[in-house]
């Protein structure tokens, strides 16, 4: 017989090598899978029993009126936790949340190739996510506190670290799930890396900040991704998960696989591509900062890197040098900016310690003040109040556990008090949640309208500069008129009183003649200051 005939020996024989290199594949992957699983110590579930636990899996799984309140709770309180900036709280919430049940379904149902399942448990994760998000916006939007919290700031964007617990908390579950043991305490674990972004979400809505909100939701697909695929390779891995010759594949099966697949990896691509240019970027930094301000990259006592991906990224560095430079910010945005390829925001706040003394000490104070102010990366919006103060600015300082922003603009040519008191009024517009504090230059003498009329500028005006001054106290000269010293205490005891209102001690001086009141906020120089001269004014 020829060989082109498909009856000939030979040309039967391909089929079958087919199927018998098929087949050998196989079973080089199921010796692989084993010797894979009792080097991780997980147990062989093939079988009846990997059957039992796959449909016990799905069956917890599904959708109840007892999941949906335990969501709403679990949420509710722990976006009660966020805003209080109560880690115990928002554990606490973890212990009632039953979004560890669809999330393994999800894994196993991917592990399966079982597109029906797949939609069903993504089904139950969206109804729980969207419950949550829901309670978080609610109690956001009723509640008199809307600080945003270090527990709130934490949980804005995703980071190589959440990553790395929701991977780890995926394991666990995974594991415990296929040992069947400690199943409630590993969900913990993976609610609280579900739970608390879903209530940040809420929070996000409630307030406006619908920057919060989308980093938060990021988050929480990430974490889902990262769970779901550590669940599943641990299914696969048992043997409970369908085998693959079992699996059946047609049309609709193939499309909400490949969507919910789709769905899950995207935000965990997007998230490791941030991470990694954020590494890269912190590693640049660390690099152009030690150069420039000629240290060791351990003097660096605090760097915060932000690189969102479509934006400019920022740093946010505290370094303890033994001699300060000018010019080091400057020098460190231009290295970095070639080094990146793209032009960062930096802030360089140099420490000057000469001795190991004072930069150990340094060091420690740093480490405190980041513990205090809840080890976050959150840093003010130092470009939008730049371009809404309209000046150059010549220092700036932050107090981060209060989200206070001070500033100290240049002396603008034409410029009044009123005309710095609208600036900051626009600063702190584009500030979010920061609070924007300007400094005006300083002026000898304020006067000041008495009712309204006559030269010079507001009580409240004035007490807008004495305040922003940091004064404790100042000096009010009144005219006596023609009426008696008493008569112009009374004639000025509104504006007296609203000075005292304002926790501001008043040395008041009637002098004669009819002139507006004038407000002396800084007293005579060291020089000019005789032996029965009133003492300077105090400061806070």
């Amino acid at each position: 017989m020829d060989q082109g005939d498909p009856e000939s020996p030979a040309a039967a024989s391909v089929p079958e090598q087919t199927v018998a290199m098929v087949n050998g594949l196989r079973q080089r992957l199921h010796h692989l899978r084993e010797r894979t699983a009792n080097l991780a110590l997980i147990p062989n579930l093939t079988g009846e029993a990997g059957d039992a636990l796959r449909h016990k899996v799905y069956a917890e799984g599904t959708l109840s009126v007892g999941f949906m309140l335990m969501c709403g709770l679990s949420a509710g309180i722990a976006a009660l936790g966020l805003l209080q900036s109560s880690t115990a709280v928002v554990i606490g919430a973890m212990l009632v949340s039953p979004l560890m049940t669809p999330i393994v379904a999800l894994g196993f149902a991917f592990a399966s190739l079982d597109g029906k399942r797949i939609g069903e448990a993504a089904r139950v994760v969206a109804i729980g996510a969207v419950i949550g998000i829901t309670i978080g916006a609610l109690l956001t939007w009723i509640s008199p506190i809307r600080n945003a919290t270090p527990e709130i700031l934490a949980r804005t964007e995703p980071t190589l670290l959440d990553l790395a617990v929701a991977l780890l908390s995926g394991m666990a579950g995974g594991y415990a799930i296929v040992r069947d043991k400690g199943a409630t305490a590993i969900g913990v674990a993976i609610a609280t890396a579900l739970m608390p972004p879903l209530a940040v979400v809420g929070y996000g809505l409630g307030v406006g900040r619908f920057d919060y909100a989308g980093g938060a939701f990021l988050l929480f697909l990430t974490n889902l991704a990262a769970i779901a695929l550590a669940i599943g390779v641990i299914a696969r891995l048992s043997g409970s998960a369908k085998p693959f010759a079992e699996v059946e594949l047609n049309r609709d099966a193939v499309f909400f696989s490949v969507l919910a697949f789709l769905a899950l990896a995207t935000p965990l691509g997007l998230t490791l591509l941030r991470v990694t240019h954020e590494a890269t970027a912190r590693t640049r930094a660390r690099e152009a900062i030690a150069a420039v301000l000629g240290i060791k990259p351990l003097a660096i006592a605090q760097i915060d890197v932000k690189w969102p991906l479509n934006g400019h990224p920022t740093v946010d560095a505290v370094v303890v040098a033994p001699r300060f430079r000018a010019d080091a910010q400057a020098e460190v945005t231009r290295r970095l900016g070639q080094a990146l390829g793209i032009k960062p925001e930096v802030s360089v706040q140099q420490i000057v310690a000469a001795d190991t003394q004072s930069q150990t000490r340094a060091m420690v104070d740093t480490a405190l003040q980041r513990t205090v102010a809840g080890i976050t990366s959150d840093v003010p919006p130092f470009e939008a109040l730049r371009a809404a103060l309209g000046i150059p600015v010549q220092t700036v300082w932050t107090n981060r556990s209060e989200h206070v922003a001070w500033l100290v603009p240049v002396p603008a040519p034409g410029w009044t008090l009123a005309d710095y008191r609208d600036a900051e009024s626009l600063a702190a517009a584009a500030a979010g949640v920061w609070q924007v504090r300007i400094v005006p230059p300083a002026q000898p003498q304020l006067p000041i309208k008495a009712d309204g009329e006559g030269d010079g500028i507001s009580p409240e005006l004035a007490l807008w500069a004495v305040q922003r001054w940091g004064l404790n106290s100042v000096a009010l000269s009144v005219g006596r008129g023609s009426g008696t010293d008493e008569e112009a205490r009374a004639r000025f005891g509104p504006l007296l009183a609203r000075l005292a209102a304002a926790q501001l001690a008043v040395r008041l001086t009637i002098e004669d003649g009819d002139g507006p009141p004038v407000l002396q906020p800084f007293g005579p120089p060291p020089a000019q200051r005789g032996a029965g001269a009133a003492p300077p004014p105090e400061t806070r």
